[in-house]
């Protein structure tokens, strides 16, 4: 295994690297505004809270691009660590050092899971728990993010609570900074509409910024602002102490330790998977993992949060023409950079702006139309969705997995006896690929693997479900990816011979497959 940096090298010629180095700026002008939002509502009340952010998108973007095994991928905080990070860093068993501590011993799990080759492991895991979590995380995000936008002041730290606490803080509500958060929201959530290639969430601290001066100067107001909580920020890295490290308790961090490393494992391949579907290209699962790992220990080491791989920006490096993962590596710089040069304006940025940009990227993980449409595909699998969600937002993802995982299991004993068996029946111009049994989670990939080979001298290929009794949402998920993959190269899967109930998921579902 090699990172992916030194193969895309092969070949790079001098117009490569000025498309990395424009996407690089650009994917450096949007990471700002969201790393400075992420560190602020990660660490909750840290006077660094804003170094955290801009720390983790500097070190783990430049270390996740440098060793990853995903030409496009680009990395730094993301908004699924958001919640469990300040849960951490409030437990006091736990705290700074701790969540730094975790941290590295996160990475150092990533870096052995690509070792053992486990990347291909994550294949396998359930699709409703993945939308089930990632729902729960985004609803979580945006009930935490209403405090800061309407000014209430609540201090609980659990959604539930947090919630509560809004309607016996409502008196707090504070005009001036929802006036300005609005302002902020309305700019992150049009401007994409308008042309998605405009730094929605740069736009929006300016123009905030320059709102709050108009309200706190002209009319009075007091709408907080970075330089009113954090006082002067100053640009540096801040390395781990560990002069404090008898007084951690490191029993308390063999869980977050491994929540850390699962969601970063999950995150930074679905990111580039999803960054694969993009670009028809396909990605190093294992070595992406030790990539996420070493990213992890350094970030951790110098300053910052853990880290994965971040969709929103993978996709902004793609759209604006990134041909390696030297786009990573220059957005690291660039941010880098901007660090050093823009702090001594950054104090004036109001908070209710950075609230606003969350709940935008809030609203776009939660996907709610894709979680309201899989709720309806069955029983089974809207069991296995809710489940996980609710304990996500009432407990935390700990919980919402675990939840998920076991109910997954309870529910589909059946189809683990049934299991699944196919064949490949060659003709002239097509080859069909014959299934026999139920279709889930556990043997989906095995089925995309035939399929897949069934292409190898064909361009069409016929799925023959008559013998299928059902298929579940993950299967559906991996036919989709599968299906958009090789649509892209000229190739048709179709679909013959499903029975009523397979039939109308198909219908129902038809866009997603």
């Amino acid at each position: 295994m090699k990172p992916q940096l030194f193969a895309s090298l092969k070949g790079y010629k001098k117009h490569d690297l000025v498309k990395d180095l424009f996407a690089g700026l650009m994917v450096a002008i949007i990471a700002l505004p969201l790393s400075i939002a992420l560190g602020i509502q990660s660490v909750p009340g840290s006077a660094r809270a804003v170094q955290f952010g801009i720390i983790t998108a500097i070190v783990a973007g430049f270390f996740i691009s440098f060793l990853g095994g995903s030409k496009y991928q680009i990395g730094g905080p993301t908004a699924a660590f958001v919640v469990i990070l300040a849960s951490y860093v409030s437990n006091p068993n736990i705290g700074l050092l701790g969540l730094a501590i975790a941290g590295i011993m996160a990475g150092v799990i990533l870096i052995l899971l690509g070792l053992l080759r486990a990347g291909s492991v994550m294949k396998f895991f359930p699709y409703p728990i993945t939308i089930g979590f990632t729902t729960g995380i985004g609803i979580t995000l945006i009930i935490g993010q209403i405090n800061d936008l309407c000014g209430f002041g609540v201090t609980e730290p659990e959604a539930l609570h947090k919630f509560i606490g809004y309607f016996h803080n409502i008196k707090n509500f504070d005009f001036a900074t929802f006036g300005v958060g609005a302002i902020g929201l309305l700019c992150v959530i049009l401007l994409p509409k308008i042309n998605k290639k405009i730094p929605s969430a740069f736009v929006a601290l300016i123009v905030c910024t320059g709102a709050t001066f108009l309200f706190n100067g002209a009319f009075g107001a007091s709408v907080a602002t970075i330089g009113s909580k954090f006082g002067k920020i100053e640009a540096g890295f801040f390395p781990i102490n560990f002069s404090s490290i008898g007084d951690v308790k490191f029993t308390a961090l063999i869980v977050p330790s491994i929540v850390i490393a699962f969601l970063c494992a999950i995150e930074s391949l679905l990111s580039a998977t999803v960054a694969s579907g993009m670009t028809n290209t396909t990605f190093n699962p294992n070595q992406e993992l030790m990539g996420q790992g070493v990213a992890n220990i350094a970030s951790s080491l110098l300053g910052g949060l853990p880290a994965t791989g971040a969709i929103a920006r993978t996709a902004a490096g793609i759209e604006n023409g990134a041909r390696s993962p030297l786009t990573g590596v220059f957005h690291a710089l660039f941010l880098l950079v901007f660090y050093f040069l823009l702090m001594s304006v950054v104090q004036y940025i109001p908070l209710a702006v950075f609230s606003a940009i969350l709940i935008s990227v809030a609203i776009n993980m939660s996907r709610f139309k894709l979680f309201a449409r899989l709720t309806t595909f069955g029983i089974r699998d809207s069991i296995i969705l809710i489940v996980t969600c609710v304990l996500t937002i009432v407990f935390d993802l700990t919980y919402g997995v675990l939840g998920g995982v076991a109910v997954t299991f309870i529910l589909n004993a059946g189809n683990f006896k049934k299991g699944l068996k196919t064949e490949v029946v060659e003709g002239k111009k097509r080859n069909v690929v014959k299934a026999k049994g139920t279709i889930f989670f556990v043997n989906a990939n095995k089925l995309v693997d035939v399929i897949e080979k069934a292409f190898t001298d064909k361009q069409l290929v016929t799925l023959d479900l008559s013998k299928i009794a059902s298929i579940d949402e993950s299967a559906f998920e991996k036919i989709s990816t599968l299906r958009k993959k090789l649509s892209v190269q000229g190739k048709t899967l179709d679909f013959v011979g499903a029975n009523k109930k397979v039939k109308a998921r198909i219908s129902k579902f038809e866009k997603v497959i």
